[in-house]
């Protein structure tokens, strides 16, 4: 690989990483490249890049790094987006190709249990799926089965809620966020960690993207009880309307119901076919869905993981709160 030097990504590499990127998948503004990377919450860009010293940089292996909790204790965790080699440098160095060495490079600075490195990556490889599994120690977790309703013509029939709730729209969501978040904390060994800083860095701030943010309160007390975030996009199903992510303790019927009446009032006024979402098996609200009239839909979509930590692959299965937000597919 005397060519090509495989580095950490360091200021003013954004153009490169651009450009090729660009040749690669739908193109992406500076904008967008520094909300997403430079300005995420933690504050870190976990990117390796392979420089040529002719052609510069021809490939990028990324992930996108989020504060998790894992049983109790703060970690980074790396989502895995945005992989990509030049198809004329994908034979470049050793075998079995750029991409391995790549990836493996990024494993070897970004994957462990320093303060700046992540208990695991994750992602949703379909097109890397083979050459992961046989080189990079990807761990099939689950399958991607979303949680539907169609949505007829006219919208859904109202849903019967409680009258001691109030469901409303807000720009961004406040500090007390952060103490839903703290009490639904103890209830999981695994999750991102969705306080407020990180929700509306996600949702309020994201580029290119429109998001509508919904919380839940007590009318008398003002408490917050929950809050959702919806979105309208064509994924999987054609104009569909998602319940993107959801934080409402698991017990809490009311809230639920008034969330779920208020995004299935949206959908029929946005015109969607379908709202959907989607949690993982083992999660109470999995049912939870079913049960108020939700469907389950089977899609091509797995998730996978690659663990730097010494849990095993059923402590992802069994443990993970995961909802559409953990992905930067929605």
């Amino acid at each position: 690989m005397s060519e090509t030097t495989l580095r950490p990504f360091r200021p003013g590499d954004e153009a490169g990483l651009l450009r090729g990127h660009n040749q690669i998948f739908p193109p992406r503004s500076l904008a967008h490249w520094q909300w997403k990377f430079r300005d995420n919450p933690t504050g870190q860009v976990h990117t390796m890049v392979a420089e040529h010293e002719r052609d510069g940089i021809v490939g990028a292996y990324v992930t996108l790094p989020a504060t998790f909790l894992v049983e109790g204790k703060p970690r980074l965790v790396g989502q895995c987006v945005d992989l990509w080699v030049l198809p004329q440098h994908r034979r470049a160095g050793p075998r079995p190709g750029l991409f391995v060495n790549l990836a493996l490079a990024h494993y070897e600075r970004w994957g462990g249990d320093g303060p700046d490195q992540n208990s695991f990556h994750h992602g949703w490889p379909i097109a890397t799926w083979r050459i992961g599994q046989k080189y990079l120690r990807y761990e099939a977790v689950r399958d991607w089965d979303f949680l539907f309703r169609e949505v007829p013509p006219g919208g859904l029939p109202p849903r019967a809620v409680s009258g001691d709730l109030e469901v409303r729209s807000v720009a961004r969501f406040g500090a007390d966020v952060d103490t839903l978040w703290a009490a639904f904390a103890r209830t999981t060994k695994l999750a991102c960690v969705r306080d407020a800083k990180y929700l509306n860095w996600r949702y309020a701030d994201a580029h290119d993207a429109q998001y509508e943010l919904l919380e839940c309160r007590d009318r008398r007390s003002g408490a917050l009880r929950g809050v959702a975030v919806l979105t309208r996009r064509d994924f999987v199903m054609p104009n569909t309307f998602f319940v993107v992510d959801w934080l409402v303790p698991g017990d809490d019927h009311d809230a639920t119901a008034a969330l779920v009446a208020a995004a299935e009032r949206r959908a029929g006024e946005t015109g969607a076919s379908v709202l959907a979402t989607l949690f993982q098996h083992r999660d109470p609200r999995f049912l939870q869905f079913q049960r108020l009239g939700f469907l389950v839909y089977g899609t091509s979509y797995f998730q996978v993981v690659i663990p730097f930590d010494v849990h095993d692959r059923e402590f992802y299965a069994e443990h993970w709160y995961h909802t559409l937000g953990d992905s930067d597919l929605i």
